[in-house]
């Protein structure tokens, strides 16, 4: 029996799910009954649901019915039998491979579906879906041989999929559906006329691939019921409390927008809502959440069950028109409202059960699909995102993940035959680098290092000068330096400005002069509104583009926080061809707004003169060569 067109999920009611009041079992047990009575034949449960006591909820009320009467959908993947909760991030994958492997994979699959069963009290699934899959859950050939066996045994007439519990998974889900399509027959996503994206991407892939999709948390967090709104309180545990601040009050408003549409169908909210959904691509099932909430406002949740039931009797089918549906989808846009987990640009770190970096499978699957990532996938508020941005070239944000650190360090003790041998240990190094006579040192040096590998400050560079002859000088190590380099959001070309532009400003050999100084701002700067920031930082902005386009003058901006040990947050060096032009640039500095009230501390100042530089780049600079500088520096990292 294929699921219906709307669906009654054993999360109804909060028993086993954080949200609204929690009722009792008997009043559970009564809403399961109360949905078959008024015409529902589709009912939704996954084993993990208070590892397994949904499972026998449901058997026990469905008990009193004929089993050929209805259609069964269950879910396994988190294995609540070996493995250990984790917190709010609930039971492991039974795919994690501190649990077991591949080759393990189907009689898990099998225990779990027979034993979901039994509780169930059925023999067979009409649909069994993979829940909550990890990123092996979407690409193992291993998991999807084991649950193609269910069905081979006899325990599912149907197989698919079931990304969450957050929203996201698009590339995930859309990869599975091009490697595993003759096997899932089913992909549940998360879709509603209030959060059409990012599930309306994965829709054509479906359609494609003819899997059928049935759609959750349609009613968008209670929205759609009518009795959620501005000022409702949330329980302390309940889920919903983690969504953005203002969700409530943006998504009454945006009902307003959309309530005559379901006047003019003789719709409730809710009604339209699902109609909404059904009218999408490949979309069959709907299945929302019925939630009885706090307050003397809200609404009985027997009355939610009678208003979905309603919807789904026989001749209660609503066609929307399609300038209805683009209507309705114009007002609900959610895109990059939310952060996504599965496969993200925003996430670089290592994989995780719930998120993982994207990977070369992944992109290819974006290609295919004409999805961009940055661009459709892409949510601006992504605390997870740790890439430098540039400006946005085509409607896309540029991101990268690679930047150069670049660290000052200074010697005194340094006869000329010291300076000399220095510069050829500086120079056999390989490293791309700057050695300067200290102006305010007679006997004074300092090598400037840049390099987009952070291992080379322990490594490469630690050998170099760590050795002879910097072993016979003095350090200062008051004049140290570190930082990276950052996009500060304005960057045309961001690979440019993180990773070649300095190396080129660096080397110049028509720039030998350089200034070098750390500063801190104040806290009070940290406090102004992002607007009255960057006004204020313009000022600066504007003299030093007034100085290069004359080419006065060029400036390295690092950003030192945590790297600097007297708690610094910038390095600026700034380099041309004489030294009492970087003077003036810097006096007409203090000037400003920044310098004046808004600077803690500057300084110490290094004042040199290159008499090494690694690589030269003449005036004016040629951006083609920051090409050559980006392959050298991926040759070194591949090394």
């Amino acid at each position: 029996m294929q699921p219906t067109r709307a669906a009654y999920g054993a999360w109804n009611g909060g028993l086993f799910l954080n949200y609204g009041l929690t009722m009792n079992e008997n009043r559970y047990l009564r809403g399961i009954r109360l949905a078959y009575e008024r015409g529902i034949r589709t009912f939704v449960t996954a084993d993990v649901y208070g590892e397994g006591r949904a499972d026998t909820l449901l058997g026990e009320a469905l008990s009193e019915f004929p089993r050929q009467s209805y259609c069964l959908v269950g879910a396994v993947g988190h294995d609540f039998y070996q493995g250990k909760r984790q917190g709010a991030k609930g039971f492991p994958r039974f795919t994690d491979p501190s649990l077991r492997s591949p080759a393990d994979y189907a009689d898990y699959l099998r225990m779990a579906a027979e034993r979901s069963l039994e509780r169930l009290q059925a023999s067979q699934f009409d649909l069994l879906m993979l829940h909550n899959p990890d990123a092996t859950g979407y690409t193992s050939e291993a998991v999807w041989a084991g649950m193609q066996s269910l069905r081979q045994a006899g325990l599912t007439d149907l197989l698919g999929i079931a990304p969450g519990p957050a929203n996201g998974y698009t590339l995930d889900l859309v990869g599975a559906l091009e490697s595993f399509g003759e096997v899932i027959d089913w992909a549940m996503i998360i879709l509603s006329p209030f959060e059409p994206w990012p599930g309306n991407l994965c829709l054509a892939a479906a359609a494609k691939h003819q899997v059928k999709l049935m759609t959750r948390v349609v009613d968008h967090g209670g929205i759609f019921h009518d009795d959620v709104k501005p000022g409702h309180v949330f329980g302390p545990t309940d889920h919903r409390k983690f969504r953005p601040a203002g969700w409530v009050e943006t998504g009454n408003a945006k009902l307003e927008a959309i309530r005559p549409y379901a006047v003019k169908h003789g719709l409730t909210p809710l009604q339209l809502a699902l109609a909404w959904s059904l009218a999408q691509p490949a979309v069959e099932c709907v299945v929302p959440t019925l939630i009885q909430e706090a307050g003397d406002n809200a609404r009985p949740f027997e009355d939610k069950i009678e208003e979905l039931a309603a919807f789904h009797m026989p001749g209660n089918e609503t066609a929307l028109q399609a300038d209805e549906i683009k209507s309705i989808e114009v007002i609900g846009n959610n895109q990059g409202t939310m952060w996504l987990q599965g496969g993200s640009s925003q996430f670089q770190a290592a994989v995780q059960a719930d998120q993982w970096p994207l990977t070369d499978h992944l992109m290819q699957v974006a290609q295919r699909w004409g999805i961009v990532p940055d661009r459709d996938l892409y949510c601006p508020q992504d605390a997870r995102d740790l890439r430098d941005k540039g400006l946005p070239m085509d409607g896309v944000p540029q991101a990268a993940d690679h930047r150069l650190y670049v660290q000052l360090l200074a010697y005194t003790d340094c006869n000329a035959a010291l300076t000399a041998a220095a510069v050829e240990a500086v120079k056999s190094s390989g490293l791309d680098a700057v050695v300067y006579a200290n102006a305010n040192d007679p006997v004074g040096i300092a090598v400037l290092i840049l390099t987009a590998e952070p291992e080379d400050l322990t490594g490469k560079v630690r050998s170099v000068l760590g050795g002879e002859p910097f072993d016979r000088m003095t350090p200062q190590p008051e004049l140290t330096m570190l930082g990276r380099t950052y996009g500060f959001g304005g960057e045309p070309k961001l690979d440019y400005w993180l990773l070649q532009r300095p190396v080129e400003y660096a080397t110049r050999t028509d720039w030998p002069w350089a200034v070098w100084y750390p500063l801190r701002r104040n806290g009070a700067f940290n406090l102004l509104p992002r607007g009255r920031q960057m006004e204020i930082l313009k000022e600066h902005r504007t003299i030093g583009m007034r100085f290069g386009a004359s080419s006065y003058a060029g400036d390295i901006r690092l950003a030192s926080f945590g790297m600097d040990r007297n708690d610094n947050e910038f390095v600026l060096g700034i380099m041309g061809p004489r030294l009492d032009w970087l003077s003036k640039l810097i006096e007409q500095m203090r000037s400003t707004t920044m310098t004046s009230q808004y600077m803690e501390s500057l300084g110490p100042f290094f004042i040199g003169r290159a008499i090494y530089q690694s690589s030269s780049a003449t005036h004016p600079v040629d951006q083609t060569k920051g090409a050559e500088v980006s392959a050298r520096m991926r040759r070194r990292k591949s090394s």
